[in-house]
């Protein structure tokens, strides 16, 4: 397990949803869990995880954190992602949902 970063430092978020294309969902599966475990050992990753939405057959959501943006972008460039990329406009039905937070402060619990 990681130890926890400084949470007053900044660090980013990547929250994605993406409907897969039912003939495509094997092949999407094969790539997103090749890279699963090399990327939670990465340098500046935090946490890695993708889902099946509950009650949506194909639709995936992705939740990342890095400790910065330098680290996504280094991220994407790694051979174990950048066949995900590659095929992602063939696998994915309709627009991807993405959006990247810059986290600047942090609490836990309400």
């Amino acid at each position: 397990m990681k130890s926890l970063i400084d949470m007053s430092d900044l660090f980013i978020v990547l929250a994605g949803r993406y409907k897969i294309k039912p003939e495509k969902r094997d092949r999407f599966l094969e790539l997103a869990i090749i890279g699963l475990e090399p990327t939670r050992q990465e340098a500046g990753n935090i946490s890695y995880a993708f889902y099946e939405e509950v009650g949506v057959p194909n639709s995936f959501i992705y939740f990342e954190e890095w400790q910065s943006r330098e680290a996504l972008m280094a991220h994407l460039q790694q051979p174990y992602i950048t066949p995900l990329l590659e095929e992602f406009g063939d696998l994915v039905e309709g627009s991807a949902d993405v959006k990247i937070y810059d986290i600047k402060s942090y609490t836990e619990g309400l």
